[in-house]
């Protein structure tokens, strides 16, 4: 089974049943969804805490400025003019799932009724919070499946073949391999 990580970003006053239309647009499987994220400024927003709430999983905020930092396929000036930052529905998603081990976008933000809606798959590795950003793995993957971000390398899922080069070459044992779906493994 698949780990997913929804990203929202929504006008205030939207409606759940707008979000749940986008989300079921998004996600064929809504049992895959192990987490959400969206704006800091958006955590109590009705609509999505309706859905959120009936569907159970958790959700993840961010702060504007942290958002903004991170790279995404399709930034918008208008979005960061109304919010302060260029994303959020796919930099959200991206966020949660680093926050979950690492994840890469699959399904790049969709706009609905006053939702937009961004989908991220959890990777194979793990990197948590012991990582130094040294750059060691970086180096070491022979797919270039990781790329330098702030905090901690972001994975790029497609391109993992939990070979291992880089739990084996990590200096603060940062990096795990996921055997089953939610649990790590090191090599």
């Amino acid at each position: 089974m698949t780990e997913l990580v929804v990203g929202f970003g929504s006008s205030r006053g939207v409606r759940a049943a707008a979000v749940w239309s986008a989300l079921r647009s998004a996600v064929a499987d809504l049992s895959e969804i192990i987490a959400f994220g969206t704006i800091d400024r958006r955590r109590d927003e009705p609509g999505l805490r309706s859905v959120i709430g009936a569907h159970g999983a958790p959700l993840h905020c961010y702060p504007a400025a942290e958002l903004d930092a991170v790279d995404v396929p399709h930034p918008s000036d208008d979005v960061r003019g109304y919010v302060g930052t260029r994303s959020v529905a796919e930099a959200a998603a991206l966020l949660a799932a680093r926050d979950l081990g690492g994840g890469s976008l699959i399904v790049p933000k969709r706009r609905g009724e006053q939702v937009t809606v961004a989908v991220a798959a959890l990777t194979p590795l793990v990197i948590s919070s012991a990582c130094t950003a040294c750059g060691g793995c970086l180096r070491t993957c022979p797919q270039h499946a990781l790329r330098p971000a702030p905090q901690r390398p972001m994975i790029v899922a497609a391109r993992c073949t939990s070979c291992g080069e880089c739990v084996e070459i990590c200096p603060t044992d940062a990096i795990t391999l996921r055997t089953e779906p939610g649990s790590p493994r090191t090599t």
